[in-house]
């Protein structure tokens, strides 16, 4: 069984914990959107598909200690990747959630947290091919052909289209939960609001936590809160 301090003593809990923090310090009226990378899940043997490595015990344990600490006086809506290791994350932290009182719903899958309009294999192939630094970086100047993967830009303009709009309808004060994939979170990271990608993959349950205005976007990454006006593209879109 799993202690409550591999919450407070894990390494790669320490985005979690940050971004716990930093939802009490967000407007207390404000609508929240968090994209978090799914819960710890083992690093998969050469036998194994990463499309089917589910969580660990560890994993699902600390899942349910961050739905614990959300905020709940804010109702939560989860959304998830198809992967299996992606929905048992956002199950967990619902659970947990609601053991401490809070409202939540399950949405279910939303499509850009898994897919960018990609060919058939193409994440296999470059994996076996280049590391996800370069592969970012080409993918943002245009490398790859359409054919192959939509442009970064594309990608993360559908994406907005779907997850910010989506915010829209949320419940006043509520956080919306997106549970995806590392080199998906960089790539909107990157593509939304130019935060450039890191030689280290995103650690397990990090991300970023953000807020839309009319005018303004209040996001917060790692361990600061960054103010920014909001894209030209989306001023187009409201």
């Amino acid at each position: 069984m799993y202690k409550e301090n591999i919450w407070e003593s894990a390494e790669w809990t320490v985005q979690a914990r940050n971004i716990i923090k930093a939802l009490n310090k967000f407007p207390v009226d404000s609508k929240i959107i968090l994209i978090l990378r799914h819960s710890h899940r083992k690093n998969p043997s050469e036998l194994e598909e990463l499309h089917d490595i589910r969580l660990t015990p560890q994993g699902h344990h600390v899942a349910t200690i961050f739905g614990k600490k959300l905020p709940k006086e804010r109702a939560i809506r989860l959304y998830h990747s198809p992967v299996g290791r992606c929905k048992e994350t956002a199950e967990d932290i619902l659970i947990g959630f609601e053991d401490v009182g809070g409202k939540g719903v399950l949405k279910g899958v939303i499509t850009p947290l898994f897919f960018a309009g990609t060919a058939p294999k193409f994440f296999v192939d470059i994996v076996k091919e280049e590391s996800h630094l370069p592969f970012l970086y080409r993918w943002a100047v245009g490398f790859y052909s359409p054919e192959r993967i939509n442009p970064l830009q594309t990608y993360c303009r559908n994406a907005a289209d779907v997850i910010w709009k989506e915010n829209k309808n949320a419940q006043e004060r509520g956080i919306d939960i997106h549970i995806t994939h590392d080199i998906f979170l960089m790539a909107l990271r990157f593509g939304w609001f130019g935060i450039p990608p890191d030689a280290e993959w995103v650690p397990f349950l990090g991300g970023i936590a953000f807020t839309l205005t009319e005018n303004k976007i209040k996001l917060f990454v790692k361990d600061r809160f960054i103010s920014m006006n909001v894209p030209y593209w989306w001023k187009n879109r409201i």
